[in-house]
């Protein structure tokens, strides 16, 4: 039984020795400026389009916007280094398609689509009652748009300025408090 223990506790160290470089390559990456920002999987006209759609999909109110917390670098990132290589083509040719739609309805120089042009986009291709489509066939323009709504929002939700400022954050947590739950966190969601 001991040998066994051994084995699964020398396995997991095992595996978070490996995990580890890529993990914090993938945490400094996101800390970048967005304006300077060399897309790793996306090319530079498939960057201009992430950055304009996430901004649009997470605008700036009274909490920061999705390129301010790094979200189109945290998916150029996880894309490139998580997803598997199916996934990433399939995401390649969906987002040549997608460009190629912007290009065609709206204006060949992409720096020049305005915000209302996304907006239009999303509002009319962004369909949420199309079943998703199975993985041997190619990502339709509506799944490729859902995929990058649900990526923002999960990039932006773990981004370390939404969780210390946006979201209620106790950076040492364990205090006790007998009370309303919306009296201790002013009604926002902990971050950790």
């Amino acid at each position: 039984m001991k040998r066994r223990e051994a084995l699964k506790h020398i396995g997991l160290t095992a595996g978070f020795v490996i995990a580890t470089p890529s993990l914090i390559s993938l945490l400094q990456s996101c800390t970048s400026n967005s304006e300077t920002w060399v897309p790793q999987f996306f090319s530079e006209e498939q960057g201009i389009v992430i950055k304009n759609i996430v901004d649009v999909i997470l605008p700036k109110t009274d909490t920061p916007s999705a390129t301010e917390v790094n979200v189109p670098e945290f998916m150029d990132t996880y894309i490139n280094e998580i997803m598997d290589i199916k996934d990433q083509d399939r995401i390649k040719v969906a987002f040549d398609g997608l460009i190629t739609l912007i290009k065609t309805d709206y204006n060949d120089n992409l720096s020049k689509v305005t915000e209302d042009n996304y907006k239009h986009l999303l509002d009319n291709y962004m369909l949420l009652d199309q079943p998703p489509t199975p993985e041997t066939e190619p990502m339709t323009t509506s799944g490729l748009l859902n995929q990058f709504k649900w990526m923002s929002i999960n990039a932006y939700k773990i981004s370390e300025t939404v969780g210390e400022t946006v979201l209620a954050y106790d950076p040492v947590p364990g205090s006790y408090f007998c009370g309303d739950l919306n009296e201790l966190t002013g009604g926002r969601s902990w971050s950790l």
